[in-house]
């Protein structure tokens, strides 16, 4: 049996003006918390989410949440895309999905508004979601200690139904507002790919490539970096991926790492990571993990400086 009481426990954290509780976070029931050397994730598998990476002991950590969603239950049958927000995956490529059957922009209901099952394995906790109708994919998650102030999230996609399908392991990480995010830039052609929307305010230095949210933006880039950095007031986060087979084309139109900012109401940034396209067929499967090291804000260090040693240490 794994050392439960100090890798994996069943608990939960209410919200600030509430005692915490072993049976509900924030109004959802049955929480489970990874705990590894100075992290902790805070799972929800009724909505098939991680909903908060922090300190132990901390009531609030980077990961953004939709508060006014606080303890509902996934909507599969809903027309337009109920935004929890968290640590979630969905399949890559995203043309093969934007839109329901209402037009309206919507992931795969099975990736996205899903209860999971979820075990305690030796390795760590395990996420399993039923098979998706229309990839014919069924795919687990598995959250583990990685080492100091680092969790390891490996998602794994298995074909177990119909025809050949290609896609791609695709980790979407909503956090809340931040100082600076940053990744590395294209060593070959433009430093940057522009996915969509007003791209403004984008700074590139030596190689680095650094944005922040606006009030007025919803844009996309994305480049060929194996990592992505956030800098908060009391945090910092770093992202690294590392793809489950050696070589192969990214996801997102060669993109391996994306940074998505969100406007006002709603202050997120998104850090994505993809994984390499491959055409999976029955009893084969494809799999990404991304590594999540939070550490402390430095208070005499500039937020790019902080952002460029955290992307140097990922090298």
């Amino acid at each position: 049996m794994i050392r439960l009481a100090a890798l994996i426990l069943t608990l939960a954290l209410a919200g600030c003006a509430a005692p915490e509780s072993p049976t509900n976070y924030r109004g959802w029931e049955r929480p489970v918390l990874v705990r590894g050397d100075g992290i902790e994730a805070v799972v929800i598998p009724s909505i098939g989410r991680i909903m908060d990476i922090r300190r132990p002991g901390e009531k609030e950590g980077v990961l953004w949440q939709n508060p006014v969603l606080h303890g509902e239950a996934v909507r599969p049958e809903a027309e337009s895309w109920t935004n929890f927000g968290g640590d979630k995956t969905w399949p890559a490529p995203e043309s093969r999905w934007m839109k329901n059957a209402a037009g309206k922009w919507m992931p795969p209901k099975v990736f996205d508004q899903s209860r999971l099952t979820a075990r305690l394995t030796a390795e760590g906790l395990l996420l399993e979601s039923p098979v998706d109708a229309l990839s014919g994919v069924r795919f687990t998650r598995l959250i583990r200690p990685a080492g100091h102030h680092t969790l390891a999230v490996t998602t794994t996609y298995a074909k177990v139904q119909g025809d050949p399908i290609e896609i791609a392991v695709w980790v979407v990480t909503q956090l809340a507002e931040p100082r600076v995010v940053a990744t590395t830039a294209n060593t070959q052609g433009n430093p940057v790919n522009l996915g969509f929307g007003k791209v403004k305010g984008v700074e590139i230095e030596k190689g680095v490539v650094f944005w922040k949210r606006f009030p007025d933006v919803c844009a996309k880039l994305g480049t060929t970096g194996q990592a992505l950095a956030w800098v908060g007031d009391r945090h910092t986060l770093l992202i690294t991926s590392v793809p489950g087979e050696p070589t192969g084309v990214f996801a997102g139109e060669g993109n391996r790492a994306e940074i998505y900012v969100n406007p006002d109401p709603l202050p997120y940034v998104e850090l994505e990571t993809l994984g390499h396209l491959r055409t999976l067929r029955v009893g084969e499967s494809t799999a990404c993990t991304n590594f999540y090291r939070l550490d402390d804000a430095r208070a005499d260090e500039a937020p790019k400086a902080a952002a460029r040693r955290l992307l140097d240490s990922a090298r």
